[in-house]
């Protein structure tokens, strides 16, 4: 490789800095939809709880409804036999009209006692919608700041991302474009680094060996190797 000037080198390592600085924001700022968005289906599961258990409660009432409707009936039913009392000829039609009332009364009976646990269930499924409600707010307001600091962070990185685009252009600038072509092509066929610092003759871009003269060769510093195993371009500090 033709000689490189000491300045050209360090602009290289500087501009590969901002490069996978300003690529690790960018990816951190493209997974932030994903990490909002999750965190805001836990609150939409959350919802869903609460609607179910409201569910509960409206179908308990429409049976507590239906329950009063048919102690009502019933109790009209009654009256109606109280009625005929008043009117039956013989003690047979008497005895058949109380046995039925009785019977109605038993049914009643029943109905008041399903009509209280009906009562228990409701109170018991409001209190759950109510506790539940409770945690959602505790939840969402957790949420929320958690959201809106991430928000704040994120436009931190936006203007720090910014910043290092600018500034990755403007070295890009002052590179030698020889040189800069060659450090694009590394980079795109050895995962985004292409240029590695030598420390010890080993390379830290694959942490294999060099040869002991190209290392020797590397200390002149004015001069870019490509390593001999991943062949990414290699400087000493």
């Amino acid at each position: 490789m033709e000689k490189v000037s000491r300045d050209q080198i360090e602009l290289l390592a500087q501009l590969q800095e901002k490069e996978l600085e300003a690529s690790k924001i960018d990816a951190a700022l493209k997974r932030l939809p994903a990490k909002i968005e999750e965190m805001s289906l836990g609150l939409k599961e959350f919802e869903a709880a609460i609607e179910s258990q409201k569910e509960v409660v409206a179908n308990l009432k429409k049976a507590y409804r239906a329950f009063e409707m048919d102690v009502q009936a019933h109790q009209s039913r009654i009256k109606k036999r109280e009625e005929q009392l008043r009117a039956v000829k013989t003690n047979k039609e008497y005895q058949a009209i109380l046995m039925e009332m009785e019977e109605i009364k038993r049914l009643i009976s029943r109905i008041e006692d399903d009509t209280l646990g009906c009562l228990d269930k409701m109170d018991m499924s409001e209190n759950e919608v109510q506790s539940k409600l409770h945690e959602y707010k505790i939840e969402k307001e957790s949420i929320d700041a958690t959201i809106g600091l991430l928000e704040q962070d994120a436009e931190i990185e936006k203007k720090k991302l910014a910043e290092l685009i600018s500034e990755r252009d403007r070295l890009s600038k002052l590179i030698e474009p020889q040189l800069f072509n060659q450090y694009q092509f590394i980079k795109s066929i050895a995962g985004g680094l292409a240029i590695v610092e030598v420390r010890n003759a080993v390379c830290l871009g694959c942490n294999m060996n060099i040869p002991p003269q190209m290392y020797n060769e590397l200390h002149r510093g004015n001069e870019l190797k490509n390593c001999p195993h991943c062949h990414r371009l290699l400087y000493v500090i």
